[in-house]
């Protein structure tokens, strides 16, 4: 008798745990914000078009962090508690790759950490770029909580093509004016890298998409020598910093200085 109680009991635990495993195992929670994205692209690209730069999610309790970069800052519990601020300049650390962004409105103030160290999240498995830090107080708290997680910039994933300079402000370019054809680019998001061609020489250079933004690192180009050498100086001048961007209809917009405007043209 003593054995078959024994028995029961372990089968009896193991169904609970069983139970409480399944409530939380990745792909069968909520489909909110409130929990844990799922490393589906499609997922991603969602939160993207409804503007936001960069996500963070949390665990133990379920939370979120959505950053837009030209907007608002929102934090959200699983239990309901949310915070939405204008999301401030980010003050970047003298010593360290950390973002901190200080925030505060009436519903309460947060203070998150962006630090470029790879974190894993622990239901899921999905690695991000990013672990977060988020300390959060509310008006009725009396002291400050402290939420970590992972995170990671948003993009566009229609970016990641191959795109040929079709006008400059509206104004159409001619092949016949280039000793390649017009100038093109290639985005692989992937490794982070830019390549292509200015119409004359091969370039290349490191990237990194901010959301509705791209920072170009410093553009290496070969030196062949080509008539009209005064448009590829003014054109790769151009891709320096921020530059903000654009996919819609099979085309892809460089804000690339506040009066100039470069529109591609999708080669695939």
């Amino acid at each position: 008798m003593r054995k078959v109680m024994t028995t029961l009991l372990s089968v009896a635990l193991l169904l609970a745990c069983s139970r409480e495993r399944k409530a939380y195992a990745p792909g069968s929670e909520p489909k909110t914000d409130s929990v844990a994205p799922e490393s589906n692209p499609a997922v991603f690209q969602a939160r993207f078009e409804r503007g936001i730069d960069f996500a963070a999610t949390g665990n133990e309790p379920f939370w979120s962090l959505d950053i837009d970069l030209d907007g608002s800052m929102h934090f959200k519990l699983m239990d309901g508690l949310e915070i939405t601020a204008p999301t401030p300049e980010g003050v970047k650390a003298m010593d360290a790759d950390v973002t901190r962004y200080a925030a505060k409105s009436d519903q309460g103030s947060m203070v998150a950490q962006l630090i470029r160290q790879e974190c894993t999240d622990g239901m899921s498995g999905a690695k991000s770029e990013f672990t977060v830090s988020v300390e959060i107080l509310a008006e009725a708290n009396a002291s400050p909580s402290t939420y970590e997680g992972c995170g990671r910039y948003l993009a566009d994933n229609r970016l990641n093509d191959s795109w040929t300079l079709e006008s400059i402000n509206n104004n159409p370019l001619d092949s016949a004016d280039f000793m390649k054809g017009l100038p093109q680019l290639e985005f692989n998001l992937a490794d982070k890298r830019v390549t292509g061609h200015t119409g004359c020489n091969t370039i290349t250079g490191a990237i990194e998409v901010q959301g509705h933004r791209i920072v170009f690192k410093p553009m290496i180009a070969t030196k062949m020598a080509c008539p009209g050498m005064e448009f590829e100086h003014d054109y790769l001048r151009n891709f320096r910093g921020n530059v903000g961007y654009r996919v819609e209809a099979g085309k892809l917009h460089l804000q690339v200085s506040p009066d100039s405007a470069y529109t591609y043209q999708t080669t695939r």
